[in-house]
């Protein structure tokens, strides 16, 4: 591979994993000495990044924080601050990119088992606090769509009452959307926002 094809890779600062900096949670001192998450990779200044697993989350602490920016003052206990923050960044991006969809989501069993006849594409969100049942319906459902080659991405999210709050209903166990590129990055920030609520 030539270097100009090469994409930019870093290396978590808890595990030293390397991988490339758009899979890792890139993070950045503002000028209070707090270490802020640049989810999107977009703020000034020097950046360290951190893998997606709650491992790693778990196990970040000031020191690892001080190491990375040596010549940079940073505040005390941003280790157990940094998840939190993270967690609300990636919440709030989901809520962005549910909201921007909203009219072409179906909403609870009947919509969603409605919806899976379809031949599009098709993206799942089902509550980690989902009934056995409905999870085992849901399950069966994207199997067989699978199996009659129908692309069909089922995401593990949170809880009920965090899905319902991200589209502002009440309690929701399951939602479904025609998948598409456009829904790459929620795909991504709800696969991110399950690693985070694995810290729990």
């Amino acid at each position: 591979m030539t270097d100009s094809k090469r994409k930019a890779e870093r290396s978590c600062l808890v595990c030293r994993r390397q991988a490339e900096k758009t899979e890792l949670l890139r993070l950045v001192v503002d000028e209070h000495a707090q270490v802020l998450p640049d989810v999107l990779q977009k703020a000034p200044g020097r950046g360290a990044y951190i893998c997606w697993q709650s491992a790693c989350f778990k196990r970040l602490n000031d020191k690892q924080l001080m190491r990375a920016w040596k010549n940079v003052s940073v505040a005390a206990g941003q280790g157990e601050i940094v998840p939190q923050r993270a967690e609300s960044i990636v919440r709030q991006l989901c809520r962005q990119a549910l909201q921007q969809r909203r009219k072409l989501l179906s909403v609870g069993r009947d919509a969603v088992m409605h919806r899976m006849w379809a031949k599009t594409p098709m993206l799942l969100l089902l509550a980690g606090d989902a009934g056995e049942a409905l999870a085992r319906q849901i399950h069966d459902a994207c199997g067989k769509r699978q199996a009659a080659g129908l692309k069909t991405a089922l995401v593990i999210f949170g809880d009920s009452a965090t899905l319902g709050d991200l589209v502002q209903r009440g309690v929701v166990s399951v939602l479904a959307m025609d998948d598409s590129p456009a829904c790459m990055n929620l795909r991504k920030y709800c696969l991110w926002y399950g690693q985070l609520r694995d810290m729990e």
